[in-house]
């Protein structure tokens, strides 16, 4: 067998589709011709580098770039047939696309895992008042008399809220809509601090709701406060619902605003 014949069948080889007769032919050749055993340790190691990142593609086994690279330098100087080449290159293209695939699922997969440091129940609220800040802040009850916002929602809602009282020129009530949190109603009372606007939603959840906020101690009051990006969450417990604000402001400013409600049994 001579080189020209042994590239033709190197594939077949290393497939093992060629008859015994052959296949031994091309080893004895191989066995004494340094050039064309060359070609067949690149090829078994870019099929090796392939196999490897199919199989763990989410696991932490490095990708062999060394042995990458020297192939292509060993390309550049073979002088092997064009055939060889483009099948050699459409490998060595194929473990690149599946260590990419392998690279995009990490941070994917970290991506999630930081949501997931996120409860359920603040994913809900904040997602509820960033759709009010895209629809230019919509309300259903226009009033800055908290009685009469609270006796609103108890007609819309069949929720019975009780509302911080509004301290200072810099905050006022705005008035109140109807909401819904995975299909349950709540109540979405509107407010205005230093020109920014604040929600305070009320809705009935079970208490682990709150589970994954940190909490704080103020003034006798246990506050649950998380932050997702520029939002800010503070949360609290009174009777059977839990009130959650939501706004840019930061959480000092809010569980400030907070103190105003009357006390409650945490």
């Amino acid at each position: 067998m001579i080189c020209s014949e042994a590239r033709e069948y190197l594939f077949a080889f290393l497939d093992n589709e060629l008859d015994a007769s052959l296949s031994m032919d091309f080893q004895h050749h191989i066995d004494h011709c340094a050039v064309c055993a060359r070609e067949v340790e690149i090829e078994r190691v870019i099929r090796e580098q392939l196999v490897c990142a199919l199989k763990t593609q989410d696991s932490e086994i490095p990708f062999n770039k060394h042995a990458i690279k020297q192939i292509i330098r060993q390309n550049k100087t073979s002088g092997v047939q064009p055939r060889l080449v483009s099948r050699r290159t459409f490998l060595a293209a194929c473990v690149a696309v599946v260590v990419a695939a392998g690279i995009t699922s990490y941070f994917a997969i970290q991506y999630l895992n930081s949501t997931r440091d996120h409860s359920k129940f603040i994913d809900l609220v904040v997602t509820d008042f960033k759709h009010f800040l895209r629809e230019d802040q919509p309300i259903h009850f226009a009033s800055s008399n908290a009685n009469a916002v609270s006796d609103w929602l108890m007609q819309q809602t069949n929720i019975e809220v009780i509302l911080p009282s509004v301290k200072g020129k810099h905050c006022k009530l705005i008035g109140a809509r109807r909401c819904k949190i995975e299909g349950q109603a709540a109540a979405f009372v509107v407010y205005e601090m230093q020109g920014t606007p604040v929600s305070l939603l009320a809705v009935t959840v079970r208490n682990d709701a709150l589970k994954q906020m940190n909490q704080i101690e103020y003034n006798g009051r246990i506050h649950w406060v998380d932050h997702f990006k520029d939002i800010s969450v503070v949360a609290y417990r009174r009777n059977n619902l839990i009130y959650a604000m939501v706004s840019k402001l930061n959480k000092d400013e809010l569980i400030h605003f907070l103190s105003g409600t009357a006390d409650e049994s945490n």
